[in-house]
C-alpha cells in the first residue's frame, strides 16, 4: 500500500490509488488465494504430474498411443505428438486394414495409426471392419476386404480415403492402381449381389432371369507406374492432415540444420502455454525449412497484394505472411507442395498463434539433398566474389542469397569498378558456393 522506497516501490498510494481502495484489493487477493490454488489442488495436481511422469517413463508406447488418441481430429497436436514418439525411439505405422483399430494402439515396440483420424472413416465402419476381421481372420485381398465389407457403411469416398492412407499398401498392389479400380470393384460387387438376389427369386418364386448365386470376379489390376513418393504424401496428408510415409523435407534435413533452421515445432511449443519467459522473441529473425501446404493471397487496401503461406516442417506448421516485394521476387515459389526455406521475422500477438512476416523466400533447390557427411562440409578459408559494382543487380541477389547462410565465416566481396572491398559473415557451404557460381560464373567465386 505504502510501498518501500529502499526497493524502489512507490506504492498504491504513492501512485493515486486510496489506501482503502488498495487495502481492499489486497484482502480480495488474499482471500482468492485461499481456495483457488489451495493445497488439495496443489496436491492434486501434484500427483496427476507424477502419475504422468511415471507411466511416461515406464510405460512409453502405451502413454503416447493414448496421448495421440486424445487429439484425433487435432492435426497440429497429433503431429507435436508424433514428433514426441520419434524422439523416444517410437515408430508410428501408418494405417492398416489388417491391424489398426479406431483409435491409436500398441504394436510390438510400435503405435499403429487409428483410422477414426481418417477422413471419412466413420467409427460404425471401423467397428464393423475389426468385428468381420476377427471373425473372418484377416483379410487377403483389396477384393476380399470389398466383399467382405461391401453394405457396412462402405462407399467410394471411404474407400479412397483408405487407399490414400495407404491402408491397403501391405497386400503388395500400388495405390494408382487400387484408385483405379475402386469404382469398378464396388460396381461388380453391387452386380454380383443384384443377381444372387434376382437368382434366389427366380429359385423360389419360378421368374426367369439370372444365373443363380454368383461370386464378383476379381478386376484385374492394371500396369500403371505408382505414384511419386511425394504424390503419395499429399494424398496422405490430404486425408489424414499428416505425412505418414515420410516427409518433403526428409531429404533435407541434415542440410537445413547445417544452416541454422530453427524448427518450427520449437516456435510453437514456445508460445502454447502462458509463461513469463520465451525462447523466441517478437520481431526475432529466424531461418525456416519446409513444405507450403497452403498459400492464398489477398488485396490490400494500398492496392497491392500480400499472401498467407501456410509452412509445415514435419514438427509443426506456421503462418507466413508475404508482401508484394516478397510477391514480386518469389511468389513463383509459393505454392501447394513447394519446399522452400525462408528468413523471416517473428509476430508474436496476444491471444493469437505465432506468425512470422517473410525477408526472403527461395526454393529448396537452390541447397542440395542430403549426401554423405563429407559432401556437405563447411569449406574452410575466405569466400572470395567478384562483381561488376555496387550498383549492379547481381549485388542484390547476393544479398538475398546470404539470408539463407548465416554463420560465422568470412566472405570478400570485390568490386571491379572501383576496386573496393566489403566483408560480409557467411557459412561457407558447398550450396552457396554452387549459387554464387552459377549467378556470377566460376571465375567470379574462389574459396581460399
Amino acid at each position: 500500500i505504502n510501498g518501500d522506497e529502499s526497493r524502489g516501490i512507490h506504492g498504491c498510494v504513492k501512485n493515486g490509488i486510496p489506501a482503502q481502495v488498495a487495502g481492499s484489493i489486497y484482502d480480495e487477493i488474499n482471500a482468492f488465494a485461499n481456495y483457488a490454488f489451495n493445497k488439495a489442488h496443489s496436491v492434486s495436481y501434484a500427483i496427476v504430474a507424477y502419475e504422468t511422469a511415471y507411466l511416461k517413463c515406464h510405460y512409453p508406447r502405451e502413454y503416447m498411443a493414448a496421448l495421440l488418441s486424445s487429439v484425433l481430429g487435432l492435426a497440429e497436436k497429433v503431429a507435436e505428438y508424433t514428433a514426441e514418439c520419434q524422439s523416444l525411439g517410437i515408430r508410428l505405422l501408418p494405417p492398416d486394414v489388417n491391424h489398426s483399430r479406431s483409435r491409436f494402439t500398441v504394436e510390438g515396440d510400435n503405435i499403429r495409426y487409428g483410422l477414426v483420424a481418417v477422413k471419412n472413416i466413420g467409427s460404425k465402419f471401423i467397428d464393423s471392419m475389426v468385428e468381420q476381421r476377427e471373425s473372418g481372420g484377416p483379410f487377403a485381398s483389396f477384393q476380399d476386404f470389398c466383399e467382405r465389407m461391401y453394405g457396412a457403411d462402405m462407399n467410394s469416398r471411404a474407400l479412397e480415403s483408405l487407399i490414400k492412407a495407404g491402408a491397403f499398401d501391405s497386400f503388395g498392389a500400388k495405390r494408382r492402381q487400387l484408385m483405379l479400380i475402386a469404382g469398378q470393384t464396388l460396381d461388380s460387387i453391387a452386380d454380383s449381389r443384384r443377381r444372387n438376389v434376382e437368382g434366389q427369386i427366380d429359385l423360389f418364386g419360378g421368374f426367369s432371369g439370372g444365373d443363380g448365386p454368383s461370386s464378383a470376379s476379381a478386376v484385374p489390376l492394371p500396369d500403371v507406374e505408382e505414384y511419386s513418393e511425394m504424390e503419395r504424401m499429399a494424398m496422405e496428408r490430404e486425408v489424414t492432415g499428416l505425412y505418414l510415409s515420410g516427409h518433403p523435407m526428409d531429404a533435407y534435413r541434415d542440410s537445413v540444420r547445417r544452416l541454422g533452421v530453427t524448427s518450427i515445432g520449437a516456435v510453437m511449443s514456445d508460445y502454447a502455454e502462458e509463461r513469463e519467459t520465451h525462447r523466441f522473441a517478437d520481431d526475432q529473425e529466424l531461418s525456416f525449412a519446409g513444405v507450403i501446404i497452403a498459400s492464398r493471397t489477398r488485396a490490400t487496401k494500398n492496392g497491392g497484394l500480400m499472401a498467407y503461406v501456410t509452412l509445415d516442417d514435419g514438427t509443426g506448421s506456421i503462418e507466413l505472411l508475404a508482401f508484394q516485394r516478397i510477391l514480386d521476387q518469389s511468389g513463383v515459389y509459393m505454392r501447394e507442395g513447394s519446399l522452400v526455406i525462408v528468413r523471416a521475422r517473428l509476430s508474436i500477438r496476444e491471444g493469437k498463434e505465432p506468425q512470422a512476416v517473410v525477408n526472403s523466400l527461395r526454393p529448396m533447390t537452390d541447397i542440395r539433398p542430403d549426401a554423405p557427411r563429407s559432401a556437405g562440409k563447411q569449406e574452410s578459408g575466405k569466400l572470395y566474389v567478384r562483381l561488376p559494382s555496387e550498383n549492379c543487380r547481381e549485388y542484390d541477389r547476393l544479398k538475398l542469397v546470404l539470408t539463407m547462410f548465416p554463420g560465422e565465416q568470412r566472405m570478400v566481396i570485390f568490386f571491379a569498378d572501383t576496386r573496393r572491398r566489403v566483408g560480409a559473415d557467411c557459412v561457407i557451404h558447398p550450396a552457396l558456393v554452387q549459387e554464387l557460381k552459377e549467378l556470377l560464373g566460376e571465375d567470379n567465386v574462389v574459396v581460399k
